[in-house]
């Protein structure tokens, strides 16, 4: 049976306005009541980066959690929420992205990912000992609430990356450390984290997006959607189609076909695709071009074929959450300045993920500047 992702159209993020779209994203592919029952324990993951403001397009809207909280009361469920943010604490980040006065307001505790454990049963298809935190196990039902942003690593950050914040904090940097440097490995571990949590359902805040300079630091745009499905894999499929790309050139996608799952299998319900594209949104900068050459070689032109993460000094006000957070503790102060070491450096660009100034951005090789000049002109 095809898989159903409902698209609705949501120009505000008025709460009535939300939530009348909501229900109806959700009764499109089935109803609320045929995800949750009387006295599930829901869980809602949604994308808490770090510490912003709504408007700023970083985190899931307050809106749209508001929103899905009371459908979830509605149904008779009861609803907590978790995650684990690159930098402070998710009651810190909620509360600046005014997400915990909606949550304290209805009744929905927000609770930290700070307890890692090996689920007992399941297993990942590459790396097969990841560990998430136990608020998802205990979960009865997992609603999955991902903003639509752009990723200078992963290229888009949708339904299927945001399930790496059930990772617990400092695990996520090991797991940079294992499978960061090379994006598709690092896809690998993406939908095996997907394959482990399955999320029951998924409703992706596309009211407002990020395009540029993503995660963290790329600029709001309006796109006008809700898109919501019981398969996060669905939505990031449709998410390409909206924006006029092949499926597969979202890497986790890619993976995921490679495995079987969710290719071809797709249906939307609610607008058409054609009557709501998106058009003139700014990708991101390519993370590198893989030309499949021999090893040495690679290394003589990593710099020309990569992209890597530079500092402008003049936003940079030295707080140093980028130097906490790298994995490979590739950055370091000097001269009252911060420095790469690119030679360490993993592009895993969390360093720009997590800057609150958005003074880390992406600066492409010589090769990827002429791969990315041929590719626009073709487009």
């Amino acid at each position: 049976m095809a898989t159903q992702v409902s698209i609705v159209k949501c120009l505000t993020y008025d709460e009535t306005e939300v939530l009348k779209v909501l229900r109806r994203s959700i009764d499109l592919i089935g109803g609320i009541h045929s995800f949750i029952k009387k006295g599930d324990r829901v869980l809602l993951k949604p994308n808490l980066l770090s510490a912003k403001s709504p408007e700023k397009a970083v985190t899931t809207h307050p809106s749209v959690v508001k929103g899905v909280v009371q459908i979830v009361q509605e149904a008779g469920g009861i609803p907590f929420l978790g995650d684990s943010p690159g930098i402070e604490s998710a009651k810190k980040v909620a509360e600046k992205a005014g997400i915990k006065e909606v949550t304290d307001s209805l009744g929905c505790p927000i609770v930290e990912f700070n307890r890692s454990v090996l689920p007992p049963e399941k297993k990942g298809k590459v790396f097969k000992n990841i560990e998430i935190d136990q608020s998802v196990l205990e979960a009865d039902v997992i609603i999955n609430l991902p903003k639509w942003k752009t990723h200078a690593q992963m290229f888009l950050t949708l339904g299927v990356k945001n399930l790496f914040g059930c990772i617990p904090g400092p695990s996520k940097a090991l797991w940079h450390l294992k499978a960061g440097e090379d994006p598709k490995l690092f896809a690998q571990m993406l939908v095996d984290i997907y394959q482990l949590i399955q999320p029951t359902l998924t409703i992706l805040d596309g009211i407002t997006g990020m395009e540029g300079n993503g995660p963290g630091s790329g600029d709001p745009i309006p796109l006008g959607l809700i898109l919501a499905s019981k398969d996060a894999l669905g939505v990031d499929q449709i998410v390409c189609d909206l924006l006029g790309l092949p499926r597969d050139s979202l890497m986790t996608n890619r993976v995921a076909f490679e495995r079987g799952l969710g290719e071809n299998d797709v249906v939307t319900v609610g607008e058409r695709v054609g009557d709501v594209k998106i058009t003139n949104f700014k990708f991101p900068t390519p993370y590198r071009i893989d030309w499949y050459l021999p090893g040495f070689i690679k290394k003589t032109v990593k710099s020309a074929m990569s992209a890597k993460p530079v500092i402008e000094k003049e936003i940079c006000k030295l707080c140093n959450q980028c130097v906490e957070i790298c994995p490979p503790k590739a950055l370091k102060e000097k001269n009252k300045g911060l420095v790469f070491d690119y030679g360490k450096c993993i592009r895993c660009f969390c360093c720009q993920e997590i800057c609150p100034e958005g003074a880390i951005t992406i600066e492409p090789g010589w090769a990827l500047k002429i791969y990315s000049q041929i590719r626009s002109t073709k487009s």
